[in-house]
């Protein structure tokens, strides 16, 4: 079978009170946070096929490993709509070369996806989100600051 998947990325988990999550895992256990955002407006909407969708996230790393942007922790909290801890939208994230061409060809094979692949707003990767057979949300990401 050919490589498609290059690279993971990271895996996300949804926290119910952000602050206090980031107290736990930069103060505790002493992870770094390396990007605070807030994702909202028509690519994450479509990604997840949700209007009005909200979401604060920041991506943490082991501050041993400062060069290391691979084996990243993304935290979510839902604003719109709340989401709780223990609901779908945990995922895992992997890179592919071209995310069309793997999009076409997951597509053929039956894999249900939630969109299209779509550019995110910084315009430096694409991505979408299919799920895999047991209904768990896989990220596939498409690098374009190449």
């Amino acid at each position: 079978m050919k490589k498609m998947v290059t690279r993971f990325n990271h895996p996300c988990v949804l926290v119910k009170d952000m602050k206090r999550s980031l107290r736990f895992y930069e103060g505790t256990l002493g992870l770094e946070a390396v990007r605070k955002r807030t994702a909202e407006g028509k690519c994450p909407e479509t990604i997840y096929n949700i209007k009005g969708l909200k979401i604060d996230y920041v991506k943490l790393r082991a501050r041993r490993d400062p060069k290391n942007m691979n084996g990243l922790l993304e935290l979510h909290h839902w604003r719109n709509p709340k989401m709780l801890p223990g609901k779908t939208y945990n995922h895992i994230s992997f890179s592919v070369e071209n995310l069309d061409k793997e999009y076409r060809r997951l597509k053929k094979r039956g894999v249900k996806f939630v969109s299209r692949p779509v550019i995110a707003p910084h315009g430096q990767s694409k991505l979408c989100f299919c799920n895999d057979p047991d209904g768990n949300l896989i990220e596939f990401s498409e690098d374009l600051a190449k």
